[in-house]
């Protein structure tokens, strides 16, 4: 499979990492170096897209649906100071700077979701988008716009950044809002040999996997924990391995 039909999401995160790391290799390899052997291609297959696979499409329906939630608790917690110069803004959007730091945030992701409304409207030839705010505020209207054309917006020639820009502001306002993350149950033995307990837990936004073992508390960083996930998973198939050892 080739990289443009590979979901550019999260799903394939292991499978981009392994990939940059077998052309690193492969830049690296010296093939006059006795002591060498030519790198070995990574085994992990990529979840393919169209461009999003369908696990990643329900998640941007859900993340773009949560951006209205989100947008509120920032003004709701907001103290009408701005912060500290420093940051780089999502969008790039230049806008004036209002006094509040939360306040300009709010026009930016107003800005941002109707700039993809107007994308698309252009795409389907349809009229300009009407004045918003008399009914709900614009953030919710265009949230809710957007959520009834998303199947459609999301395999539009611009639905890959479209889905990234989406995510990528939600992250943002997460860690604004130091909304809850909620904390997973990963379904993989630890791999410390003396421990091998199904106590693997992940926090959402975290770059590694932790085992609530308290004889333990090993930390397995997010992306090996993956690949091995990957590897495992690829056994199974193979029918070389069953699932109660996985």
């Amino acid at each position: 499979m080739s990289d443009e039909q590979a979901c550019p999401g999260q799903c394939n995160r292991a499978y981009r990492e392994a990939r940059e790391a077998f052309k690193q290799a492969l830049a690296d390899y010296d093939p006059l170096d006795s002591s060498q052997s030519r790198p070995i291609p990574p085994s992990i297959q990529a979840w393919p897209g169209n461009p999003w696979c369908g696990r990643c499409k329900s998640r941007i329906r859900e993340t773009l649906a949560e951006l209205d939630d989100l947008a509120a608790l920032l003004m709701a917690t907001a103290d009408g100071h701005r912060a500290a110069p420093g940051g780089q803004r999502v969008s790039g959007t230049t806008v004036h700077l209002s006094p509040s730091g939360a306040g300009d945030d709010l026009e930016e992701l107003t800005s941002m979701l109707a700039g993809w409304e107007s994308a698309y409207r252009d795409l389907k030839e349809w009229r300009s988008l009407a004045r918003r705010g008399h009914l709900a505020s614009a953030v919710t209207t265009c949230i809710a716009w957007l959520s009834v054309h998303l199947d459609e917006i999301l395999v539009a020639p611009f639905a890959a950044d479209f889905g990234q820009e989406i995510l990528q502001w939600h992250r943002e306002f997460t860690n604004k809002t130091k909304a809850g993350a909620r904390t997973l149950r990963r379904p993989l033995r630890c791999p410390r040999p003396q421990c091998r307990l199904l106590t693997l837990t992940w926090t959402e936004g975290d770059t590694h996997v932790i085992c609530s073992n308290p004889d333990c508390g090993a930390h397995i960083p997010l992306a090996e924990y993956e690949m091995e996930v990957a590897r495992l998973g690829a056994a199974l198939e193979r029918g070389e391995l069953e699932s109660e050892v996985a």
